[in-house]
């Protein structure tokens, strides 16, 4: 691209989910291309499972309203609450923040003007429905059958932009946890997310070929048990030797019920009848500390009530010295990438902390000495006094300014982040973590199809000399990454073969307009030389007073 040629390729890259906090291996698909008559090239990046899709076909509008009909609001109950992804379907049918107004109002502008009307996008309309079709026969489906104990409600989400939730009462508490990328600290807000493709849970899974566990993400203000856990998996779609991923189905975990589920893994039970504790990972064992990661070093269970209620939370802020120890095992990686548009606060020292400050101050002896006034110190006082005569306002702008600069004041800065991944493919991790007068052992394993490990070690609360700085994962301040290793490697990098042409026709007059503000410079010079003389006139009149008496 840098030497402006055409081509594509497909390799194995990292990609970042949306709320920052993952990262994973993919392949994707770069084809790219020069710009003419510019210096830049313009890149396309696919996923191996979106080089084909499938075009929906729905020619007549009998079964475009089968399918619509499944879409209205009084239908929940049957088909399941119900979200469409908020897209420009049609040019005068505006996407709404609200689900269900925006699900009233596109249903109604489909019944009055049809998919094929000239303003929507009927390839967009089409597939939408086509899946709104498709996922009411599933969610029928599911209906007939009995939920499973501990599972809350089950979902299908499409490429074609269709969200259901069944059974529909677990609907309103829909929500996706989304990353605020706009600060700079490890803060996540929660707001509705439709949109599919914006959706942490179905970007992993097409991703992954494993069941993706997803905890909500921790909130640092409300210090509370979680009340479910969201795993997924994608629908794989094999025609002709084409590999599609339409859709991404799963379920919601009731955490209550699964806590005990955890806890009753480690005891196996005798012919005899009686129970055998495995590795005592019971509630809030003395000795053991059990707990369940993902692939990110998020917290998904534990045996301990101190760390359920931080389900969810980065493991490095719950036991840093475990988690590096279990990155030294290489069970997880890290990788981390830089900011360098940021923007970071600064906390200035308050004017009233400031030390005295030393000024000038002439005498009376000094302003009645000629030398005195023929001095830079001189008419550098006078400049400001007509300065501040002239414009009164700058002056007081610039207190204001300051005193507002005391409580916030933002600088330019580096923020890192780190995104924490498996390094290998195998299975088991032992070690020992030791400290200045203690050790851990550690056992950790792998859960094979899932993105889970889990992790039992001594616990923590018997050995507290170990580190316990927190391990940040979220976005902090940095210097950056080290200058003399990117020297080792720099980046190939190609300057511009033509400057861009200076334009006579440019239009230029406002530039340079900030410059009426400052005074012409032969005023200040005439009033500068009127001072001195009429200094010096004064001065001459006193000492021929002076001869004369």
């Amino acid at each position: 691209m840098i030497d402006g040629e055409t081509g594509n390729r497909t390799f194995t890259t990292f990609v970042k989910s949306h709320d920052e906090r993952y990262i994973d291996r993919a392949v994707r698909t770069y084809t790219w291309g020069h710009i003419r008559g510019t210096n830049y090239s313009l890149a396309l990046v696919l996923p191996k499972y979106s080089l084909h899709y499938l075009h929906a076909a729905i020619g007549d509008t009998i079964t475009q309203a089968k399918f619509s009909e499944t879409l209205q609001v009084e239908k929940f109950d049957e088909y399941g609450f119900t979200f469409i992804a908020k897209r420009e379907y049609c040019t005068d049918l505006k996407p709404s923040d609200n689900n269900t107004d925006f699900l009233i109002n596109f249903n109604k502008y489909i019944d009055r003007n049809t998919p094929n009307h000239p303003l929507c996008n009927s390839a967009l309309v089409n597939k939408l429905l086509l899946d709104a079709g498709i996922t009411s026969e599933l969610v029928k489906k599911w209906s007939k059958q009995i939920m499973s104990n501990g599972v809350s409600a089950r979902f299908v989400a499409t490429d074609g932009g269709i969200t259901r939730v069944y059974p529909s009462s677990a609907g309103p508490d829909w929500s996706e946890s989304i990353y605020n990328t706009n600060d700079i600290y490890d803060v996540y807000e929660m707001r509705k997310s439709y949109n599919t493709h914006e959706s942490n849970f179905y970007q992993r899974s097409l991703d992954n070929e494993l069941y993706i566990f997803t905890p909500p993400v921790y909130n640092f203000n409300y210090n509370a048990t979680v009340d479910s856990i969201l795993v997924s998996k994608a629908v794989d779609l094999d025609i002709d030797g084409v590999k599609l991923k339409p859709a991404v189905v799963g379920v919601t975990l009731d955490v209550e019920f699964w806590l005990e589920r955890f806890m009753n893994t480690t005891v196996k039970i005798n012919p005899s009848g009686s129970k055998d504790d495995i590795c005592s990972c019971q509630r809030n064992d003395e000795f053991v500390d059990c707990v369940l990661l993902d692939d990110g070093g998020f917290l998904i269970m534990a045996n301990r009530d101190d760390y359920v209620r931080q389900i969810g939370q980065f493991f490095g802020m719950i036991d840093p010295s475990m988690m590096m120890s279990l990155i030294n095992s290489s069970l997880f990686s890290v990788r981390k990438t830089y900011d360098y548009l940021s923007m970071c606060e600064v906390h200035k020292e308050s004017k009233s902390a400031a030390g005295l400050r030393s000024v000038y101050v002439p005498t009376i002896a000094d302003i009645l000495q000629l030398g005195w006034w023929t001095s830079s110190a001189a008419w550098s006082i006078m400049q400001q006094l007509l300065v501040t005569v002239t414009f009164p306002s700058f002056s007081e702008a610039v207190d204001t300014n300051d005193d507002l600069s005391d409580d916030v004041a933002m600088e330019s800065c580096i923020n890192e982040q780190s995104q924490y991944f498996f390094e290998n493919n195998e299975t088991s991790f032992y070690g020992i973590l030791d400290c200045d007068r203690c050790s851990r052992q550690f056992h950790a394993e792998k859960l094979q199809g899932t993105n889970l490990v889990f992790v039992v070690a001594d616990t923590k609360l018997a050995c507290m000399s170990c580190d316990q700085k927190p391990l940040i994962q979220g976005k902090q301040p940095s210097p950056g990454p080290d200058p003399c290793e990117l020297a080792l490697n720099p980046r190939y990098r190609k300057g511009p073969q033509s400057c861009f042409d200076n334009n006579a026709s440019e239009q230029d007059g406002d530039c340079g307009g900030v410059s009426g503000l400052m005074p012409s410079p032969w005023m200040l010079v005439l009033l500068q030389v009127s001072l001195l003389l009429n200094a010096c006139g004064h001065r001459l009149h006193d000492n021929s007073v002076m001869l004369t008496g």
